[in-house]
């Protein structure tokens, strides 16, 4: 049996992966992956986007921490980007980070790209 995962996927649209940093997506599709099966578990608003947060910035390291926090029981972050040194920081708290450069993907088709990555489809 493989090890469950919990994965967040960034998007705007609820229906397309967010083209842009994963930090500053509108929501985060969240889904649970075991026995090679992918679940939908629910949909979280970010709280923390750059402009809410009042961050001018991008790869600002309090912004790894606080996305963490509000996604602290996910095991991998799906997006388009993500800074540097925030993707490393996350890395170091054991949040592996899956970037996908494609425009347009869906969030499924996103999810197999990453599994895909992950080694586990």
């Amino acid at each position: 049996m493989k090890r469950k995962l919990r994965i967040a996927v960034a998007t705007d649209d609820g229906k397309t992966m967010r083209f842009g940093h994963f930090g500053d997506a509108l929501k985060y599709h969240i889904f649970d992956y075991e026995d090679g099966r992918l679940t939908f578990v629910e949909t979280r608003k970010n709280l923390l986007t750059d402009e809410a947060l009042g961050i001018e910035e991008h790869d600002n390291p309090m912004k790894a921490r606080m996305m963490r926090e509000q996604l602290s029981d996910c095991d991998v972050f799906v997006g388009h980007s993500m800074g540097l040194k925030n993707r490393q920081k996350l890395e170091e708290m054991g949040v592996k980070m899956i970037p996908l450069v494609k425009k347009g993907l869906s969030i499924e088709e996103a999810l197999k790209r990453a599994l895909e990555k992950l080694g586990l489809s």
